[in-house]
């Protein structure tokens, strides 16, 4: 019922294209590490609306990140076509390999990759360029006082100056890791979320805009919520610094000490602080997760637990939502502003304050009322995005822009 409530536009070109045997829209993802959700939101665009997909990414078990991101291979569904390149990328053997592919449209997470900016001054005019935000705006009072944020705010300010080079010459439009509003809704009294703002200050007009390529596998992880009791938190991440690790670990020591019935504490992950969770009483780490595991290791908590002190979105959140969870996260965390609403499906605390973390599990562990109300509330505010947003979105978008040109 839900997908066929968000049959649009998108749904009726697709279906048009297959009535009258035109061609199928082409969509090439240049994509560095492949995950879970991008390739579930893939698998959805070529079964739901008969997109031909082309993608470049880096093979597995390569780059900076190999031991943090371990996807199994055979857990990625098929594609039309498909380049993997090691740690460099050969900008002529991927710019041949779209020569052949002929994408309409064009979609590029790394933007920051001199060689993708390269290709994508080699193919203007010739396709629709869309680049991919999950970075948030900074520019407020906050990140002028914070020390964590202000050097960040500063190279914000330099894009901004420079965004002539770095996007309006290499991108037709942009598309955001989530929502463009936090509520899901586009009225003028809507508050935009904070990639929203980025997108417009880096010079997007609205109506260049899309939104939805860091959702969750709604449809799999909603119906796989499980009744009874799982009174344990979990946190699922890359056990990295800009995970917020060790503020997780020293708030869950300050948890157990202040609570007579502490839950435990699951992480699932992996990376360079993973010998902090060693021999602390109460974590149990079950190490790295491939996406047809998450549901079951979701089914075993009450609670995610996500303390990131660099985080522009963090698509688990949502994923613990759809799945059911109640969350606690950093206000670092761009998703948060979506999916968690305050002393209702979870709490908010200040990014690196493990004494308000440990305090917020206390609250959440120490009432039995989270238990019963939370589980519907968090399903229900995770519609506010759903796999259908990216085709309802992006879809429009490039047939608009090849028909009119770039």
């Amino acid at each position: 019922m839900e997908r066929d409530m968000h049959r649009n536009a998108a749904a009726e070109i697709a279906g048009r294209c297959a009535h009258n045997g035109c061609r199928p829209l082409r969509l090439a993802f240049l994509w560095a590490y492949w995950t879970g959700y991008i390739d579930a939101t893939v698998q959805y665009l070529r079964s739901e609306h008969h997109v031909v997909v082309f993608r470049a990414r880096q093979r597995g078990h390569v780059g900076s990140l190999k031991d943090q991101y371990r996807f199994a291979e055979e857990s990625f569904g098929p594609v039309e076509s498909e380049l993997t390149y090691a740690a460099e990328i050969d900008v002529d053997a991927l710019d041949q390999a779209l020569h052949e592919f002929e994408p309409d449209g064009i979609i590029v997470l790394s933007w920051r990759r001199p060689a993708y900016r390269e290709l994508m001054k080699r193919w203007a005019g010739r396709t629709v360029r869309i680049v991919c935000f999950d970075s948030q705006w900074r520019g407020h009072l906050g990140a002028l006082l914070s020390k964590r944020e202000f050097p960040l705010y500063l190279k914000q300010l330099g894009g901004r100056a420079l965004r002539r080079y770095f996007f309006h010459s290499l991108f037709d439009g942009a598309l955001l890791s989530g929502p463009k509003y936090v509520d899901g809704q586009g009225s003028p009294a809507a508050r935009q979320t904070r990639q929203m703002t980025f997108a417009l200050k880096m010079g997007f007009r609205p109506d260049d805009i899309c939104e939805g390529f860091a959702v969750c596998d709604w449809h799999t992880l909603a119906p796989g919520r499980h009744p009874g009791e799982r009174k344990n938190f979990l946190f699922v991440g890359r056990y990295a610094p800009v995970k917020g690790v060790s503020i997780l670990v020293e708030a869950y020591r300050l948890y157990r000490c202040n609570s007579s019935q502490p839950w435990p504490l699951i992480v699932a992950g992996d990376g360079p602080l993973k010998h902090l969770f060693s021999g602390v009483p109460g974590i149990q780490d079950v190490g790295f997760v491939q996406a047809n595991q998450l549901p079951d290791v979701l089914a075993e908590a009450a609670c995610l637990v996500l303390p990131s002190v660099l985080e522009p979105w963090g698509v688990v959140i949502q994923e613990a939502a759809a799945a059911g969870l109640g969350v606690i996260c950093s206000d670092e965390c761009g998703a948060g502003d979506v999916f968690v609403q305050q002393d209702i499906n979870g709490f908010v605390v200040p990014t690196g304050n493990f004494e308000a973390l440990a305090d917020a599990m206390r609250r959440f562990s120490g009432s039995e009322k989270w238990l019963d109300r939370v589980p519907n509330a968090s399903i229900e505010v995770s519609k506010r995005l759903l796999p259908s947003s990216f085709a309802e979105t992006v879809i429009p978008f490039v047939q608009r822009k090849r028909k009119f040109g770039s």
